[in-house]
């Protein structure tokens, strides 16, 4: 059986070259085979529209980790001016008649 190798692409999209970056990694950080030929088959599929970004990256294992992960956005709470306003000053009052 022949050595499996890596895959080259010329593309210029940010996009596929994040994910490229992420499939050479996996790429080599595998010593098995059937893996580098599923992840060579993984990248082909990105790059001819067959598989989407998000499916691309939930099949990648990070680290050697089999836990996969989705990325998910965390809700920043803010305060606006006003309630940050009058909070200082309540504490300012606390602190001046302690």
């Amino acid at each position: 059986m022949s050595e499996i190798k890596q895959l080259s692409f010329e593309q210029t999209d940010f996009k596929f070259s994040a994910a490229y970056d992420a499939y050479s990694h996996a790429f080599q950080e595998s010593n098995n085979p059937e893996e580098k030929a599923r992840l060579n088959t993984l990248i082909t599929d990105l790059n001819d529209g067959r598989l989407s970004y998000p499916d691309f990256y939930e099949s990648i294992k990070n680290d050697g980790v089999d836990e996969r992960h989705r990325f998910h956005r965390t809700r920043i709470s803010t305060q606006r001016k006003y309630e940050y306003r009058k909070e200082e000053q309540k504490s300012q009052r606390s602190k001046r008649y302690r």
